[in-house]
């Protein structure tokens, strides 16, 4: 059953959340992640955070490397960059094994790059599910966006994960919600051993 998360590996969340409280969910391998639940939607949005000994620019190669991704994201079985537009815009395409009878999900992803600061960078991340033909094999997530936030101090990372997504389909939400934590915990497991 684990495997239904996957869905949400990918799915990033936006500060669209303000009105409820941040539930810390998990607190494990120095990686805390929370929860809140949203006004318009059955979804909770999750947050997670960590810091890492790397640099921004390291996590943030790591991140934009659609090519890669499915190398490190939770159930992942697929990724392609699909266009780079410029160094700030990328489009990315990644696919998500279900067991059956489910469909296996597909997702694209728009990511948005700007530098906050010298020593933070933040990546915007939307569904841009028109820009890439639809594939037969997959349900295509056509709803999810979120940020990735990076702040660099000293030879330390902090690194902030936000995301809400509706994984489409019949998955009933209080099943996505229980195990909400189990994607993004594996993610950050996986990045921080590709960025150490």
């Amino acid at each position: 059953m684990k495997i239904y998360i996957a869905i949400l590996s990918f799915l990033f969340f936006t500060p669209l959340f303000a009105q409820k409280t941040w539930k810390l969910k998990k607190d494990k391998n120095d990686i805390q992640i929370y929860t809140k639940s949203i006004d318009s939607s059955k979804i909770k949005a999750y947050k997670v955070e960590m810091t890492i000994e790397s640099s921004v620019d390291t996590v943030k190669d790591i991140i934009i490397d659609g090519d890669q991704l499915h190398v490190w994201n939770y159930k992942a079985i697929d990724s392609k960059l699909l266009k780079k537009t410029s160094e700030s815009e990328y489009l990315i395409w990644m696919a998500l094994d279900l067991p059956w009878p489910l469909r296996n999900r597909d997702v694209v992803i728009s990511l948005s790059l700007k530098r906050i600061s010298k020593d933070t960078l933040r990546i915007d991340i939307m569904a841009a599910s028109d820009a890439y033909e639809i594939q037969e094999d997959y349900l295509r997530i056509t709803y999810f966006e979120g940020y990735w936030l990076l702040e660099q101090t000293d030879n330390f990372v902090k690194i902030t994960h936000q995301m809400h997504g509706d994984p489409s389909g019949n998955l009933p939400s209080w099943f996505v919600n229980s195990t909400i934590a189990r994607a993004p915990y594996h993610n950050f497991i996986a990045l921080r051993e590709r960025a150490q």
